[in-house]
């Protein structure tokens, strides 16, 4: 086995297509203002650090938060449902918290 079959085999599998959707949901929610990912928290955990701090480590963090969860519950088995199902991350946040926000202005 070389170098190419084994990047190709990491690159198909399930987790890391999910992972790539995941990205990709994010990537695509940051155009929502409501949607503020896991930077609230960080901002927490880790506070005085730089703007910069928390938009890269919230790039990192929330896609394998959505890839991991994406996985357990869909388990997706080929490469469209993983791909997929990171993708549906995203937008099931952004929907829940446009939900809740509907909600507390009743």
């Amino acid at each position: 086995m070389n170098v190419a079959d084994i990047i190709l085999d990491i690159a198909t599998k399930p987790c890391t297509l999910a992972w790539f959707g995941a990205v990709c949901g994010h990537i695509l929610s940051l155009y929502s203002d409501d949607f503020k990912g896991t930077q609230p928290f960080l901002k927490k955990m880790f506070p005085e650090k730089s703007d910069k701090f928390y938009a890269r480590f919230d790039f990192l963090l929330l896609p394998i938060i959505g890839a991991v969860l994406s996985i357990v519950l869909l388990e997706p088995d080929n490469l469209k449902s993983a791909i997929f199902a990171g993708l549906s991350w995203s937008g099931t946040l952004i929907a829940l918290l446009n939900n809740k926000k509907i909600e507390t202005h009743e």
